[in-house]
């Protein structure tokens, strides 16, 4: 008795504890609760399974692991200074983010809002406060410089399913939001140091996912990993998770769904991910190609494999679009067994990519989904089987990818109308004229680039409204058909996930694109002064005070 009452005692104590370190770890970072406790394998040349024990023991079972020092002596880990690649591949062009996630505005490059090009990139990245980050589509042309290790490339399916290759480069300090990818991938770091925290996919439930389309593979948590509320995400505490340090020429197989968080350092931080497919359900894959005696020494060029979706450094990119063989061609043809007896008409075909491919009301779409049934109506019979689609080459695929993947702002060089959203244009606009009597072209552009934007396209705007102008015009001689003349690519390229409008803005909406407006089309002041001076379109300044709240 007296035995099970220390035990008590003792159990108490420690839960007690245990509490107390919880809750000193309150608005303290991810981890805090608990030391890691998830050990993640680590491999060097030496030792590093072969292509298909590395599937069977870490791809299939979703098991991280660490390959040290393994791309070292790489070309891209040997060669890739600043000076090289602005001389080598300086007119190729990269998609830009900001060094933190959790900031809304992509910076901007030499002409373009989130996009540059290396050579200006490798000149103004190291500058003070730079926010500048690239996250992009690796261009094909540097792709002859990536080695690729054995145990994933030297033979066997995996190497003939890559997706979309990556580039991930910064002059340090950035710091990622815990999320998760889509894609199994090979990140290898060239260049720098890199801090991961990962997390397997069985604690999901404990991350606080954001709500997304069931669409969507990847994802990411509503948590701040720099200042855990415990009062609001309480059970991250029971999350078990790994830590490790990646240095230069070291490779991490991630799998697919493991959420991660990463922060750098390093003034020429510089890694490149290969993402590649899911292979769900897939107990084995092909490895009838890989020899006895395989060379698990040597590394292969990235210029030696197919890569799905290549981004030939200018144009439309294609980062983040979907696996050909599992999203489309595994798709289509367990549909058109399942539903048409392996033989299915045209209309059979559009209610399949209504039922499969469109995560809700609002998708853009460049492409048009009825061009899709001629492309994979192979023999123009007016049907469409099984066979015909095993028989779709890439080529074919990409074709029916571009007609039905939704519209992607950041992938085009018209970004802008997108991210800077309408309803702030429309108010420091309508602010501009409200206040000025005369619309001129430097007041314009100071209140445009205020909201994000650049001159080129805040130009378009003005050139609208004055024409010829070079003086300004009256500000009452702009018209609200003028007005929208001057937005129409605004609306054009309207997306939802930039804007707080429920839908694509109409001249019906004028009173609440007010209090849509965030909080750097114009300032507080300037919002209480608009509430005097605009009638029927008031918004009472405590709203704008809310709004930057929740904003």
């Amino acid at each position: 008795m007296v035995n099970h009452l220390i035990l008590g005692a003792y159990l108490n104590v420690l839960i007690l504890r245990t509490n107390a370190d919880q809750f000193s770890c309150h608005l303290k970072p991810f981890g805090c609760y608990k030391p890691p406790t998830v050990d993640v394998e680590e491999f060097t040349v030496e030792d590093a399974p072969v292509p298909e024990v590395f599937f069977k023991s870490y791809v299939s079972q979703e098991k991280a692991a660490i390959f040290r020092s393994v791309v070292s002596e790489s070309d891209a880990a040997q060669l890739w200074t600043d000076e090289y690649i602005s001389e080598n591949f300086g007119d190729m062009e990269v998609r830009l983010e900001a060094k933190n996630e959790t900031t809304h505005l992509p910076p901007k490059g030499e002409k373009y809002l989130g996009r540059d090009n290396l050579r200006h990139f490798t000149r103004t990245y190291h500058q003070n406060h730079n926010n500048v980050y690239i996250v992009s589509d690796l261009p094909k042309s540097m792709y002859k410089d990536v080695g690729v290790i054995p145990s994933f490339g030297a033979c066997g399916e995996m190497a003939r399913r890559i997706v979309e290759v990556d580039i991930w480069w910064s002059g340090g300090g950035t710091s990622s939001i815990i999320h998760k990818d889509e894609h199994n991938q090979i990140n290898c770091l060239l260049n720098g140091t890199k801090y991961w925290k990962l997390i397997e996919s069985k604690y999901e439930k404990f991350l606080y996912k954001h709500p997304e389309s069931d669409f969507e593979l990847g994802g990411f948590s509503d948590i701040d990993p720099t200042a855990i509320d415990l009062d609001e995400f309480p059970d991250v505490t029971k999350i078990e998770w790994s830590e490790f340090t990646m240095h230069s020429g070291d490779c991490l197989f991630l799998p697919k769904g493991y959420y991660h968080l990463v922060s750098s350092e390093g003034t020429h931080n510089l890694a490149v991910s290969l993402l590649f497919s899911r292979f769900d359900g897939a107990d084995a894959i092909d490895f009838s190609d890989c020899e006895v005696n395989i060379d698990m020494k040597s590394l292969r060029s990235l210029a030696d494999f197919e890569v799905q979706w290549q981004w030939e450094g200018r144009g439309t990119m294609v980062m983040g679009r979907q696996d050909l063989e599992e999203r489309y061609r595994a798709v289509f043809e367990q549909y058109v067994r399942t539903m048409g007896g392996c033989k299915i008409n045209r209309d059979g075909i559009l209610n399949m990519i209504k039922e499969k491919f469109t995560p809700g009301d609002l998708v853009m779409r460049v492409g048009d989904v009825n061009n899709v049934f001629p492309i994979v109506d192979l023999n123009n019979d007016g049907f469409v089987t099984c066979e015909e689609i095993n028989h779709l080459t890439s080529n074919d695929l990409i074709a029916v990818a571009g007609e039905i993947e939704p519209y992607e702002p950041s992938a085009v060089y018209w970004f802008e109308y997108s991210v800077i959203p309408f309803e702030n244009v429309w108010v420091a606009l309508n602010y501009c004229m409200t206040t000025y009597s005369t619309f001129q072209e430097s007041v314009w552009l100071k209140h445009y680039v205020q909201l994000g934007g650049t001159s080129s396209f805040g130009k378009e705007i003005y050139e609208r409204l004055v024409g010829g102008n070079s003086t300004g015009v009256k500000s009452s001689e702009i018209s609200d058909d003028l007005i929208w003349h001057a937005m129409e690519n605004w609306v054009k390229y309207w997306a939802p996930q930039y804007s707080n409008l429920s839908k694509m803005p109409t001249r019906a909406d004028s009173r609440s694109l007010w209090a849509a407006a965030g909080t750097d089309a114009i300032d507080e002041d300037e919002a209480m002064e608009m509430n005097e001076k605009v009638s029927g379109a008031t918004v009472p300044s405590d709203d704008y005070g809310n709004l930057r709240e929740e904003l």
